[in-house]
């Protein structure tokens, strides 16, 4: 069994250490970590494991760093773990000004095709000697074996076209 764990507070930092020494003496097992600043706010995500009565211990001891540390924290279980079926990993990067609706239009696309968004992140900045800002975005997909990944590309790339960004579609590498 998994237990997904997810975190948003200004003393991050501190709810994270708690939460590692809290797997450690429950017996259960860190599968996946993440943590990122957004302004003054921490965000932190894990992904922990073990049998029912190590996560039934390590949920009760989150209640109490909920109460000592004055934060929320929010799990859920998950009862089986997820099968992706065959499926390739792929990578996409669009770059471009910032638009309200490229986002939005690309997670449209993707999700009509079937593809399932495993990861993604994205950031505004200033770009350097113009006064634009420009928005970058990754993403991590999974591409079920049944679609061609030749159609696929030329759409996106398509897609990307007329929305006046660049794109970058390559095979996910660890």
């Amino acid at each position: 069994m998994q237990l997904a764990i997810t975190i948003l507070s200004d003393r991050t930092f501190d709810a994270i250490s708690e939460l590692i020494l809290s797997t450690v003496s429950s017996g259960c097992h860190i599968v996946d970590i993440k943590s990122s600043r957004f302004s003054e706010l921490h965000c932190a995500y894990l992904l922990v494991e073990g049998n029912w009565n190590q996560l039934a211990k390590y949920e009760s001891m989150l209640h109490a760093i909920e109460k000592k540390l004055h934060l929320k924290i929010h799990s859920s279980r998950i009862e089986k773990t997820r099968q992706n079926g065959e499926a390739m990993p792929y990578v996409i990067e669009i770059i471009g000004l910032e638009s309200n609706d490229t986002l939005s239009k690309i997670v449209c696309f993707l999700n009509d095709k079937g593809i399932s968004i495993e990861e993604i992140s994205g950031r505004r900045y200033q770009a350097p000697y113009l006064d634009a800002q420009l928005f970058s975005t990754r993403l991590v997909i999974s591409i079920p074996v049944n679609v061609s990944l030749f159609q696929l590309r030329d759409e996106l790339m398509y897609l990307c076209d007329e929305l006046n960004t660049d794109l970058i579609f390559e095979p996910f590498r660890n």
